[in-house]
């Protein structure tokens, strides 16, 4: 495994190549350094991580109904379901599992690429896939690509867990607050897939538009929902249960899956820490009406998620 730390003089970001994960964060807080994201203690246990921790999941990130994308009426995808009937995350030792080739890097950037083949998990074509690190002060940079040359679907996101607390602190992940401006949220079958079409997060428990101690939330620590924004609007706040650390998530992409971590087990606690997965949302390949994640031949496909800490 093979390890780039990225500085700068508020923070400090460990990117590995094995899944282009993040495997460490750590914030300045009056003048020591506060880890923010989940990790294993050995390295060694990213290799049977059943949690994609800090990982880049895809190519197509969440879930697709029965592994089944009809992309036209004369071509059906049937990708890798492992998660029941689902597809999720890319299939079994998907993107998360590989070994990503470290093209450039220095202090503030690195830059790692990974080539899958034609059929690779039922996805066509030779998919050419990139994440790209930047680290500017007190804001981290993500810039994800794909590009085939085959029709295929993809959405890459990042599937980090925060505690702004600290992960090893005396308060777990729901003891945070949290905002964002979502205006729909989906609500999920038993099988975890939405059930169509999304809700108004008005007047609900889904309702983040005023700022909530998770604790405080009805269903918080059961929340794995996916968040769906205007286009004025695409981005979710987490703060530290003494509101001093803030972390704003901001993004391209429509969505974002917001998972209070209620499905965390040994070595970790439920509930320990929070995703927040700025992404084209579950299924949504198969969305009739306005479907996202296809991606045409020979066409490149960019998303950037920006990740903001500040202090107060």
């Amino acid at each position: 495994m093979k390890i780039i730390e990225l500085k700068s003089d508020a923070m400090r970001v460990t990117i590995s190549d094995f899944g282009a994960r993040i495997l460490d964060w750590q914030v300045q807080v009056n003048g020591s350094y506060r880890p923010i994201v989940l990790k294993y203690n050995n390295e060694a246990d990213y290799l049977s991580d059943q949690f994609y921790l800090g990982a880049i999941v895809g190519p197509f990130a969440n879930r697709i109904k029965d592994g089944r994308v009809d992309i036209r009426e004369s071509q059906v995808l049937h990708l890798d379901r492992n998660e029941g009937l689902n597809h999720l995350h890319g299939g079994e030792n998907a993107i998360d599992k590989q070994v990503w080739q470290i093209t450039r890097y220095s202090q503030s950037a690195v830059r790692l690429e990974l080539v899958i083949q034609d059929m690779w998990n039922g996805y066509p074509g030779a998919l050419e896939l990139t994440a790209e690190y930047t680290l500017e002060n007190n804001r981290l940079r993500l810039r994800v690509s794909a590009f085939s040359e085959k029709d295929t679907v993809a959405g890459m996101s990042a599937h980090s867990y925060f505690n702004l607390n600290g992960v090893n602190s005396h308060r777990g992940g729901l003891e945070q607050w949290l905002t964002t401006c979502a205006t729909h949220v989906n609500i999920n079958d038993s099988n975890g897939l939405p059930i169509r079409p999304p809700q108004s997060v008005k007047h609900t428990q889904y309702d983040y538009s005023k700022r909530h101690l998770l604790t405080q939330q009805k269903g918080s620590e059961l929340l794995d929902n996916n968040f769906i924004f205007s286009n004025s609007c695409s981005k979710a706040i987490l703060e530290s249960f003494d509101r001093y650390l803030k972390l704003e998530v901001s993004s391209d992409y429509p969505a974002m899956q917001l998972y209070t971590g209620g499905h965390l087990s040994e070595p970790f606690c439920k509930n320990q820490s929070v995703c927040i997965e700025p992404q084209f949302g579950p299924d949504m390949p198969n969305c009739k009406n306005h479907p996202l994640g296809l991606l045409p031949a020979n066409t490149l496909q960019q998303h950037i998620i920006d990740y903001t800490i500040t202090t107060e």
